[in-house]
């Protein structure tokens, strides 16, 4: 499938990425907006910035690949089969950590966004919603996409229809056990925003209320690696940004990241990406900051 783009035409005119002035007007009349939807799937390095953030809200749903994802709020990471959700006004940087990516977005505003959040246990960013299954959300998605077309005064109308049905299949997943599925988000999440700390398994099995041997299967089964694996992850991805993007030395990268000890981080860095740190930041200086693609979904 190809990357592709829809926005709303309001007026014979069709609202660009960074006016988002008709959903702001409509946000305190109509109670769900729908402003604008995309799918991007690429085999290509993906990177997006908003320095100054959205009058709107940002949904965006990962289907394959891993997005990096960095904001004043905090930072996390949407693998596949997660969804977040950035609030209004907030500046970002999102960035696919591997060589594909596949996810679809949504930009939306309205008096009720939050109740309607709230309603269907969908939370905002840092918070990743972890969602089982997802071919169900595909298939919203593409409703949604196929209700762009339609040019009547039910047009609206319909979109946030569309949308709110998206919400609520994000809601059913949401609940924890869907046709007996454990999703374990409590835990996951927890990973999400204290990777850079000491974590300790069986501390993330009490949260689900589970023994270790039951956390750690369906761990795997989920996310399709253990969680110390999953983890490391976190914290190579993180360090990988901070090369990349910043000039902070390596031994203050190896402490944000949650190894004390530099060598024992340089060890690791190389078991995951065959080479040393500092030959990963001088390799990827290619992608600088200030090479980044300004044209924002």
């Amino acid at each position: 499938m190809k990357s592709y783009l829809y926005y709303l035409k309001y007026k014979g005119k069709y609202l660009d990425w960074s006016d988002a002035s008709y959903g702001s007007q409509e946000a305190t009349t109509r109670p769900l907006v729908v402003n604008c939807a995309s799918c991007v799937n690429t085999p290509e390095q993906h990177i997006n910035q908003n320095t100054e953030g959205r009058l709107d809200y940002l949904f965006m749903y990962v289907i394959e690949g891993d997005l990096t994802i960095h904001t004043r709020l905090g930072n996390g990471v949407a693998k596949d089969g997660t969804l977040v959700v950035i609030p209004p006004r907030t500046p970002y940087l999102i960035h696919c950590a591997g060589e594909k990516i596949y996810f679809l977005t949504v930009h939306f505003t309205g008096s009720e966004v939050i109740n309607k959040l709230t309603e269907y246990n969908i939370s905002l960013f840092p918070i990743v919603n972890f969602l089982n299954p997802k071919n169900h959300m595909q298939i919203r998605f593409q409703k949604l996409f196929e209700g762009f077309s339609r040019n009547d005064r039910f047009r609206d109308y319909d979109l946030s229809c569309l949308f709110e049905r998206i919400m609520i299949e994000a809601g059913r997943a949401l609940e924890g056990n869907v046709n007996g599925i454990i999703l374990l988000n409590k835990s996951i999440n927890y990973i999400n925003e204290y990777f850079n700390k000491k974590i300790a398994i069986t501390d993330l099995a009490s949260m689900e209320n589970m023994c270790m041997t039951t956390y750690n299967k369906h761990f795997k089964r989920i996310m399709g690696i253990p969680p110390t694996k999953y983890i490391i992850s976190l914290r190579m991805n993180s360090a990988k940004e901070l090369l990349e993007f910043t000039d902070l030395p390596i031994k203050e990268i190896s402490v944000t990241c949650g190894y004390d000890d530099l060598n024992f981080f340089s060890k690791a860095f190389k078991a995951e990406e065959g080479v040393s740190p500092s030959a990963y930041r001088i390799s990827s200086r290619k992608y600088k900051l200030a090479d980044i693609n300004k044209n924002p979904i």
